[in-house]
């Protein structure tokens, strides 16, 4: 009879090949925590970018068997879609390929579920709108887990029934999405009305957050589809809402050509914007420029106002000929104490009156419809275009556009645009002898 024990070699390569298998992409290794203690698990395992973006689908279905056929007891998951006429429109085939790629052995399909024959572990699927109407919900709360691939036409309705109906304290709900919406069901559900022991993670196309990226054939189709439709390009590659509103003050697009603009040797002067937090969870936001470039960012949260005040004159290198263009709405304390310090300080009302009254109806206006989008070299910052792509317009009374108010804002996505604001500010040029201090004096500045 042939030997069949393995070489220890033999065996060490197997083993080096499974651990191969079973990696994913490096942001997706927080989720593996299944074997940690309980509070160190997040129940909602949240994740959004477009095609290619960390192999999100690829990575999470992996996490997700892995756990499932290593277990010790029979867990139990629902796969959901919002509709789901058949197992085609489910996660199920995402699945059975992930369990033969890992080389699990073990497992069984039916036009049921699939099921591990050893631990007993085991996925369903099922259309929520269905669930719902037939009031099935309830017979899932013993349930573990949650999957929810190509999430975001699960609606509002079926995340709030669907979320409390599970009981067990081990609970985890796993979301995948790609945004059609600036604010769709579960961008609004799980990021920006965020819950502890959550982890949200936004994926890039490319390799950084994708080791897998095809460099032979994706960037390729990336650049054909640029060519097509740029703003359907944003949804499909960099996860961006579809269509973004027609009353929006920005143009995505060109906001994303600003972002991969490269100025080497931008001429200019030096300025600084910085928009100060006004309540707890907003951040106080400071750029930098030379001409048309941004130089340097810095966030800061939960600071007082000399704090925040400091930190200011320490990112203009304490230079008092650096103009420092500051909100002054909330915290006009910030400008005494730089004004104090020697800085060059231009405190700014955004609800002020603009320099083009017959134009604009405020300061905030201004800044937004004359910053120069199609010359600026700005960051590669998903939560700054977020933010500039976002802000809609209205018309006053006299017929002058107007930038929707913050607080509008806020109530949309639940938080301050305070990166765009900052961003802006430090674009933005007064003229002080035409009196464009938004209501301050030339005499309260010292000039």
């Amino acid at each position: 009879m042939k030997n069949e024990v393995l070489s220890i070699s033999d065996r060490a390569f197997l083993i080096a090949q499974q651990i191969d298998k079973e990696k994913v992409s490096p942001k997706f290794e927080q989720w593996r925590d299944w074997k940690k203690p309980l509070e160190e698990q997040f129940m909602y395992k949240v994740t959004e970018g477009g095609r290619g973006a960390g192999a999100k689908s690829w990575s999470a279905a992996s996490l997700l068997i892995q756990k499932y056929n290593f277990s010790k007891v029979p867990l139990q998951c629902i796969c959901v879609r919002e509709f789901m006429g058949s197992l085609a429109e489910s996660s199920y085939s995402l699945l059975q390929k992930t369990i033969d790629r890992l080389g699990y052995s073990g497992w069984e399909y039916t036009r049921e579920f699939i099921r591990n024959k050893v631990n007993g572990a085991y996925f369903i699927f099922r259309g929520l709108r269905d669930m719902r109407a037939a009031e099935q919900l309830k017979s899932y709360e013993g349930f573990d887990d949650v999957f929810a691939d190509e999430a975001s036409s699960i609606s509002l309705t079926s995340w709030t029934v669907l979320v409390p109906t599970l009981r067990k304290l081990t609970k985890q709900f796993w979301v995948l999405f790609n945004r059609d919406l600036d604010v769709d069901p579960c961008y609004d559900y799980f990021v920006l009305n965020k819950r502890p022991r959550t982890s949200y993670l936004h994926l890039e196309p490319g390799p950084i957050d994708n080791p897998w990226w095809d460099k032979t054939s994706l960037p390729a189709d990336m650049e054909a589809d640029y060519l097509r439709d740029k703003d359907e390009a944003e949804h499909i590659w960099k996860g961006l809402p579809r269509l973004q509103g027609h009353k929006s003050v920005m143009s995505r697009v060109l906001i994303r050509q600003a972002m991969e603009r490269d100025l080497e040797d931008s001429e200019g002067g030096l300025q600084i914007g910085v928009d100060v937090a006004r309540f707890g969870d907003d951040k106080t936001e400071m750029y930098l420029r030379k001409g048309m470039k941004i130089l340097r960012h810095k966030e800061m949260t939960k600071a007082d106002t000399l704090d925040v005040a400091n930190t200011v004159w320490d990112f203009a290198d304490q230079d008092p000929s650096i103009p420092i263009y500051i909100d002054v709405g909330y915290n006009p304390g910030v400008v005494d104490v730089l004004a104090n310090l020697g800085a060059l300080v231009y405190p700014i009302n955004f609800g002020g009156v603009a320099q083009d009254e017959d134009k604009y109806g405020s300061s905030a206006s201004e800044m937004w419809f004359e910053f120069p989008l199609e010359e600026a070299d700005i960051p590669d910052d998903q939560e700054l275009m977020n933010e500039l792509s976002t802000r809609q317009y209205l018309y006053d009374k006299k017929n002058r556009k107007m930038v929707e108010p913050k607080d509008d804002f806020k109530k949309r996505f639940k938080k301050s645009p305070d990166k765009a604001d900052a961003l802006l500010l430090t674009y933005y040029h007064v003229d002080f002898m035409k009196g464009g201090m938004a209501g301050y004096e030339l005499s309260d500045l010292g000039l």
